[in-house]
């Protein structure tokens, strides 16, 4: 992941949003409700008309930069408001989530997921990331929980089975489209490993966790304290110490980075308890 962000009431996670897949991922497919023929066949729905007005709002829109995330989420929503019905909200909802993540708003975040995965149903992009962000946003104790982390995970798989079938788009290299691929994936198995730890699954969060940490060129550091801390409870100390390690090393919230220090010492001490004596 390209960076990190902390804010939670369950889990303190870090994310981060870098490019979007292309193909049947992509984030500005337009909104088209699918019609039937005489015959029962579906047949491609007509587009709403687009007026002039709406165009130039809608370029207006995506001429923001990244960094103006205020102004995103406040032209974004006008925009759906004056314009419910727009082909283009598909993209717009895309777009909100992001700048409700870079804005430390996880419950718009998955709102607005929500709304988006409503209208394309394979944007691998929100699914993928609102599958890490449901999760923060669990109360383990609320009656509700599972049915938010079963939905976490739902949205995480069927951002694998999209991504893995993607056809690779023409003019990218292999090598962009592994990357673009991995990056992905990485960011639905950290949604899988983030579920199966709230729901206490120590050993399938590791699993998910671990393989996470290899597609994503730039895991989010908390990854690796969550890996840490599964690998202490399947008594795996070597590899919780290198975990604990690792996110120790990275550049992020100081105080997670003292929970990272702490965690290896007492890996590193399980691991000398544990060795057998020497004769």
């Amino acid at each position: 992941m390209c960076g990190y962000w902390a804010a939670a009431p369950a889990l303190a996670l870090g994310l981060a949003v870098c490019g979007a897949l292309p193909a049947a991922g992509q984030m500005g497919k337009p909104s088209q409700a699918p019609q039937q023929t005489k015959d029962g066949q579906t047949a491609p729905a007509e587009k709403p008309p687009v007026s002039k007005e709406e165009e130039d709002a809608y370029k207006a829109f995506f001429a923001l930069t990244g960094q103006q995330n205020t102004e995103v989420i406040s032209q974004g929503e006008g925009f759906l408001s004056k314009y419910p019905t727009s082909r283009y909200r598909s993209s717009v909802y895309s777009r909100l989530v992001t700048a409700y993540l870079n804005t430390k708003q996880p419950a718009q975040v998955v709102a607005t997921g929500e709304k988006a995965i409503a209208e394309n149903p394979d944007n691998v992009d929100v699914l993928a990331l609102v599958s890490t962000v449901i999760p923060r946003t669990v109360d383990p104790r609320s009656l509700d929980a599972d049915q938010k982390l079963g939905e976490a995970e739902k949205f995480a798989r069927h951002a694998i089975e999209v991504i893995n079938n993607v056809p690779k788009p023409e003019g990218a290299t292999d090598e962009q489209f592994a990357a673009a691929k991995n990056e992905k994936l990485g960011l639905a198995h950290y949604g899988l490993g983030l579920v199966n730890y709230m729901r206490g699954n120590s050993a399938a969060s590791v699993e998910e966790l671990d393989q996470a940490s290899k597609l994503d060129p730039t895991p989010d550091p908390l990854l690796f304290y969550l890996l840490g801390a599964g690998d202490m409870k399947l008594q795996k100390y070597p590899d919780a110490q290198a975990a604990f390690e690792h996110c120790a090393q990275a550049q992020w919230d100081p105080q997670w980075q003292g929970r990272c220090k702490q965690g290896a010492q007492e890996a590193k001490a399980k691991q000398a308890a544990a060795a057998p004596a020497k004769p």
